[in-house]
């Protein structure tokens, strides 16, 4: 071959080879995480990312959010929204979580002080945002600043009413005020109004779906939101809780398949997420993981819910982090009570029982399973131990500033002493006790997704009615559960049992 065609050859596969690599380019898949329109006064260069941020923040993917703002404060470093937005990624309203150090490192960074950082944005909007967050993160506690924050957002939505994504944020400040136990739904509602305006105007913005889900999340409203679930499913693909988000409808309307399907690409992008980023697992990962065994549970899939517990714990064999270590106890625990076949669960934490799966002491879900087992195997000496250390929960979270934070423990205590008193036949006990305790979770917020004891006592007290031949008062007690946990499957057999009927529990609504 002369120097001449050699010469022409490579030019040729070097042309193919350039055409290829551009074709590649082409078909990876970009970042999808929703449409929205906010235009700033940023460089071009920062504009982008910044945009990828605030969706990310509407889709609560935080670590991407901060990623990107921190790309738009290196392409715009005198963009102040840029530190504003790094500041939000800290901030995780509706857990009450709050990395306050870095938002306020990320807010310094801008300027020293409020009145500097105020002076370097725009006057307008912009300036109003980074003036919000100044008591999002000052002084007092978290849920006085979360007020007025939501108070400070309703200042800047009202004087631009018509910007979506102000309201949006607005919204979403009003959502984070709630906590649990609080039985008023007024921001709650106020907030779904408005993301259902967005929506109607804008079906593809992510955090206007994403918060009618948020407001709402309970059985007696989960309906209203069931269309912007569906709509959520498919806005932002590359947002693992955005693919998850759906299924928090599905659980409250007892639609199992669809919990399924959504948990099954909402973990693997979690998964993947959690692999490139070198992000702690037990987070999303688990959380997803946990929901997809819940629902498989429902339909009777021991099988299938197995799978995921063990790749569970194969995670956990692997990272014996605290939120690891009892987020598979959690679910370990679950597949046991769900299922009824009782086993010995090791207590105290440190041992092991058979099959390599340890007790854990942090986990209060893996407590009840562990004493709810040995009292139906008749260990009630591992029964007791796993009293006194829910008594002991319960304590704990009674000495601190949340009370209602101890009420779960309060009610999986008397589970475990009523289950004690039925093998010591002592069924006047059992039923005082599961009578206390189901007032007690009459009072709590119905659970945002899987039961929360993991064993409802509404269950346990119809079980023990029907065992005392008085299935009228046991389908009371079912039927309680059931507009708390619709089509719960225990709770579908045994108003079942209670009333002679042969209804079953489906895959959907």
């Amino acid at each position: 071959m002369t120097s001449t065609l050699r010469a022409c050859v490579a030019l040729v596969v070097l042309a193919v080879l350039s055409t290829f690599s551009g074709a590649v380019r082409a078909q990876a898949p970009a970042v999808q995480l929703g449409t929205i329109n906010f235009p700033t006064s940023a460089k071009p260069a920062a504009q982008a990312p910044f945009l990828t941020g605030v969706k990310a923040l509407f889709n609560f993917e935080f670590d991407l959010a901060g990623e990107a703002f921190l790309q738009a404060e290196k392409a715009d470093p005198d963009f102040a929204l840029g530190y504003w937005g790094e500041a939000m990624s800290y901030n995780h309203p509706l857990w009450a979580e709050q990395d306050l150090a870095k938002a306020r490192r990320a807010m310094e960074k801008l300027a020293p002080t409020a009145a500097a950082r105020s002076a370097k944005a725009p006057a307008g909007k912009e300036r109003m945002l980074v003036e919000s967050i100044e008591v999002l993160f000052g002084a007092g506690d978290k849920l006085t600043r979360d007020i007025a924050y939501a108070d400070a957002m309703k200042r800047v939505h009202e004087k631009y009413a018509a910007d979506d994504e102000i309201a949006t944020f607005y919204a979403l400040s009003l959502l984070g005020t709630a906590r649990p136990g609080d039985k008023s739904i007024r921001n709650a509602m106020q907030a779904a109004a408005i993301v259902e305006g967005v929506f109607q105007r804008h079906p593809n913005h992510p955090g206007a779906a994403h918060y009618i889900i948020h407001a709402f999340d309970d059985p007696d409203h989960a309906i209203l939101a069931l269309p912007a679930a569906r709509a959520y499913s498919k806005i932002a693909p590359s947002a693992a809780h955005a693919l998850h988000m759906p299924s928090h409808i599905f659980v409250q309307l007892g639609m199992w398949d669809d919990v399924i399907a959504s948990n099954i690409v909402a973990y693997k992008a979690a998964d993947d997420l959690a692999a490139a980023k070198g992000l702690p697992r037990g987070r999303e990962d688990f959380h997803t993981l946990g929901w997809l065994q819940y629902a498989y549970l429902q339909e009777g899939k021991f099988d299938d819910a197995a799978r995921a517990l063990a790749t569970a714990k194969a995670v956990a064999d692997k990272d014996t982090s605290p939120r690891v270590r009892d987020g598979y106890a959690a679910m370990n625990a679950r597949q046991v009570v769900e299922t009824a076949k009782w086993e010995p669960l090791a207590l105290p934490g440190g041992a092991v029982r058979d099959g390599g799966a340890p007790g854990y002491d942090g986990s209060a879900a893996y407590v009840l399973a562990a004493g709810l087992s040995a009292a139906h195997l008749g260990d009630l000496t591992t029964a007791k131990v796993a009293l006194d250390k829910l008594t002991a929960m319960r304590t704990q979270a009674e000495s601190g500033s949340n009370a209602y934070r101890a009420r779960p423990f309060s009610i999986m205590e008397k589970e475990v002493a009523a289950e004690i008193a039925v093998a010591q036949k002592d069924p006047a006990t059992a039923e005082k006790l599961l009578k206390e305790a189901t007032a007690i979770e009459m009072a709590l917020d119905a659970p945002s997704g899987p039961t929360e004891p993991i064993k409802p006592s509404f269950e346990l007290y119809g079980d023990l009615l029907l065992s005392m031949n008085r299935a009228k008062d046991a389908a009371a007690q079912f039927e309680q559960s059931l507009l708390r946990t619709p089509n719960r499957r225990a709770s579908v057999q045994g108003l079942q049992r209670a009333t002679g009927s042969r209804t079953t529990t489906a895959g959907g609504q």
